[in-house]
């Protein structure tokens, strides 16, 4: 399995300016591992290392002393996480049904979950959230105390939101909850001083982007409204609460196969036809995570967004849940349609054949079902824009509009002014900047005013200006997904779908924004696609005459 997933990374992570999606937020400020003269109070650098947790900073920094650089290894650790995740997962069902067969499905099944979603592959810190979780599991049902502890304090260091769901579990597992259940008091108590202590670490730590943005703030913004860049307030009741990739319980993306966890409590109160499962042991475990996960979730929506997003509590620790469900239902049907029985002729063949094609079925879907890996890797397009770049001056800044500026800080190792790929609202004192330095930005590019422009370059260090051969035509304004969507939210007193529909209309009325007349005159990095307009240049050609 790990070795499909590799072959995956290596289709689709081939190329020197390839990157995956989220690695564009969390890993380009890694650069400064290699020379930390670079993105010298650069707001977004210094924002996204900040919220970087500390083990998943210090892993990279390590790799990055090895000589493995940032974004190299960003497309080896999932291979490695995997592999990791594998090992785990197998340990955790030897501890639930000591049956080989069975923590192999498990480990299949969940791997599928996993490489269906961009979570694992990204190597951002919810990359760590499985294994991390399945290593808690272990220690757990192997009553081991110390072991307990270390893994609770690793996932605080990797991935903190996870230590909220394990808190939950030791705070059930102390309490004897639900009632029946196996309690282990001292290891409760361990756990939960150490989950006590990670939470007070990051409570007592210095925040310079609090505060932390509100519910009423946020539903009066056009980024979390339905066609929104971080879309959260659905109004569909179903799927606010049940499917959305933020706010909702279920993960989605998943195989069909994982859900064949959820008959496992049914077989386990009519175990007699299944006598497999009464070999089962721990179970209380799992509806204690159950109920740990969905009590953090309703308490990240309580909470909203000071817990972030609901959904981390609930979408990794159900694909856990039902992975380890689902390869234990498989192998019980099995071996009791294989036992020996009194029943004969065809319909015990054609349920023999029906469990061998289900059992084939799932080790061989890794096979077709590569196409449905996520991977979310992105190409830069301007090879020469990023060369051009390195060559400049470590403090020199980039704005414009176009997706390939959020390349930039990763290929061309400079900061930007702002970018669609780093705009993330829930840190109100970060957001409040960026969202500002859009909508002057926008308002400026496309006003056919060059008082605007100079006005615009004043108050904002721009040393440079991309711009898209075609970012002034209507057309490029219409295929631009994020600033098409925009245009049209429900949220129409927003000042920014206010600043987008004005570069709209500017271009409906056959007015030309005064950045378009400059064509190749200020341009130095010559890219077939782009220009990069010198800042120094256009307050040249847009000088008031006196």
């Amino acid at each position: 399995m790990s070795g499909a997933m590799a072959l995956v990374i290596w289709r689709d992570g081939q190329g020197v300016y390839r990157i995956q999606d989220d690695a564009r937020q969390h890993v380009f400020w890694m650069h400064r591992f290699g020379d930390a003269e670079l993105f010298p109070q650069d707001w977004i650098a210094d924002y996204f290392q900040s919220v970087a947790p500390w083990g998943y900073r210090h892993l990279y920094g390590l790799a990055a002393h090895l000589g493995l650089e940032p974004l190299s290894f960003n497309k080896l650790l999932p291979i490695l996480l995997t592999l990791l995740t594998t090992v785990l997962v197998m340990r955790v069902s030897w501890r639930l049904l000591p049956l080989a067969p069975v923590g192999f499905f498990s480990s299949v099944i969940l791997n599928l979950s996993l490489w269906m979603k961009d979570d694992l592959v990204s190597g951002t810190p919810r990359a760590f959230a499985v294994p991390l979780l399945l290593g808690f599991l272990w220690a757990l049902l192997s009553e081991h105390i110390l072991a307990t502890a270390i893994a609770v304090l690793v996932t605080g260091l990797f991935y903190p939101p996870m230590v909220i769901v394990e808190g939950g579990v030791l705070l059930l597992q102390g309490l004897g909850i639900p009632q029946g259940t196996g309690r282990n008091r001292p290891l409760a108590w361990v756990g939960l001083i150490t989950v006590g202590g990670v939470l007070l670490s990051y409570l007592l730590a210095a925040n310079p982007w609090q505060p932390v943005l509100t519910r009423q703030q946020g539903l009066a913004l056009a980024e979390l409204a339905p066609r929104g860049r971080s879309a959260f307030f659905y109004e569909d009741f179903g799927h606010f609460w049940f499917s959305s990739d933020r706010s909702g319980l279920i993960p989605g993306y998943t195989p069909l196969v994982l859900w064949f966890g959820l008959p496992l409590p049914l077989l386990l109160r009519f175990r007699q036809g299944f006598p497999l499962l009464s070999q089962v042991r721990g179970t209380s475990v799992l509806l204690q995570l159950l109920l740990s996960s969905v009590g953090s979730f309703l308490l990240a929506h309580l909470l909203l967004f000071r817990l972030h997003l609901p959904s981390r509590y609930t979408h990794h620790s159900f694909r856990v849940l039902l992975s380890l469900a689902a390869g234990m239902v498989l192998v019980a049907i099995a071996h009791s349609v294989f036992r020996p029985s009194s029943q004969r002729g065809v319909t015990m063949i054609l349920k023999r054949l029906f469990a061998v094609l289900l059992l084939v079925s799932v080790i061989a879907s890794p096979l077709w079902l590569q196409d449905s890996f996520q991977t979310a890797y992105y190409d830069g397009t301007a090879p020469t824009l990023y060369e051009y770049l390195q060559t400049t001056p470590k403090d020199s800044r980039v704005g414009g509009i176009d997706g390939e500026l959020d390349n930039i800080p990763s290929f061309g190792k400079r900061g930007i002014l702002m970018g669609l790929e780093y705009m993330i609202p829930y840190h109100w004192g970060y957001y409040a900047v960026v969202r500002d330095r859009f909508i002057a930005l926008i308002n400026a590019q496309y006003s056919p005013n060059p008082d605007q422009v100079r006005e615009f370059l004043r108050e904002y260090p721009l040393d440079y200006w991309l711009i898209r051969r075609d970012d002034f035509t209507l057309n490029y304004l219409q295929q631009h997904y994020w600033l098409n969507r925009m245009a049209s939210s429900p949220r129409q007193e927003d000042a920014l779908v206010q600043a987008i529909q004005r570069a709209f209309e500017t271009l409906e009325q056959g007015q030309t924004p005064v950045l378009a007349t400059l064509g190749d005159r200020c341009d130095v990095a010559a890219s077939p696609h782009y220009w990069l307009l010198d800042r120094t240049c256009i307050l040249d050609q847009f000088r008031p005459e006196t």
